[in-house]
This record gives C-alpha cells, structure tokens and sequence, in this order.
C-alpha cells in the first residue's frame, strides 16, 4: 500500500501473497464479504478492514459516528 493519504490499494500488493492483502483478494475474487462472508451485491465496497457488503459497511460507518 501507498505510504500517505491514500487508501488505493496497489495491484502489486494485491498479488503479493505474503502482504495483507491477500484476504482482500480472496474474498474481491470470491465476491463475498470480508465481514460476514455473504455474497456481495455491485454495491460492495472497499473499508480500511476488507472488502465488505454494502450493509456491514454502512454498519461500520454508523458505528464510527
């Protein structure tokens, strides 16, 4: 991942096995969230912990607030 302000995750990274990233990837291929594990509708979307469903995303979000 880019050192700085942005979040973007950088195709290198995401290839790596050995990085972080890599259950990012497993579950972006999958298509399944990161979260809950239930399959993710074309609203899904990357957070800071994964790539999750839309719904535990704006959980997360309300539960920041």
């Amino acid at each position: 991942m880019k050192n700085g302000t942005s979040r973007a995750v950088l195709v290198g990274d995401l290839i790596r096995s050995d990085g972080p990233f890599s259950v990012i990837a497993d579950d972006f291929v999958a298509q399944r969230c990161g979260f809950c594990s239930h399959p993710v509708d074309e609203d899904a979307r990357f957070t800071l912990d994964g790539y999750w469903c839309s719904a535990c995303a704006t959980a997360l979000a309300a539960s920041v607030r």
